[in-house]
């Protein structure tokens, strides 16, 4: 007695819905790809727009307060480089600059004449790698109100 090789029928799955078992699984793959592509593009422009400017050794930071003892308190501001930075304020005091690179500190707003009697700070790879200098505003052009800056490579 020979019997058939063949399944019953009960135990063969339609075409149709193998096909629709694997597609899911495909599509979700194809999602997360996607996913994670645009979230790395989108880290990587964040990242090149706020600390990196002149290397990841070149901060800006203001300083409007201090604290108990007197010492200021300072807060990073983040910069483009060769791009003008709109402060606008009558309470930075000091300017912390570490890092290399050519800082213009002016009285003038972005728009309006950045350049006129702007003063520059300029911080050679040599001499400054990771160490930092402290700008006092007092006595300076920018004394009283700090305009904009601007951070250059």
């Amino acid at each position: 007695q020979v019997r058939s090789q063949t399944p019953p029928q009960s135990s063969r799955r339609p075409a149709g819905r193998y096909r629709a078992s694997f597609a899911m699984p495909a599509r979700v793959l194809v999602l997360a790809g996607l996913v994670a592509c645009c979230s790395a593009a989108v880290v990587q422009r964040l990242g090149s727009a706020t600390r990196a400017v002149c290397g990841q050794q070149t901060t800006i930071k203001t300083s409007s307060s201090t604290d108990a003892a007197g010492t200021a308190l300072f807060s990073e501001v983040s910069m483009t480089d060769g791009k003008c930075h709109l402060v606008q304020s009558d309470s930075v005091s000091a300017i912390e600059f570490c890092g290399p690179g050519k800082l213009t500190v002016s009285r003038m707003t972005c728009a309006e004449r950045h350049d006129y009697k702007a003063e520059v700070y300029t911080h050679s790879k040599e001499e400054y790698t990771t160490n930092c200098e402290t700008i006092s505003l007092t006595g300076s052009v920018a004394a009283g109100w700090l305009g904009s800056m601007t951070l250059a490579c």
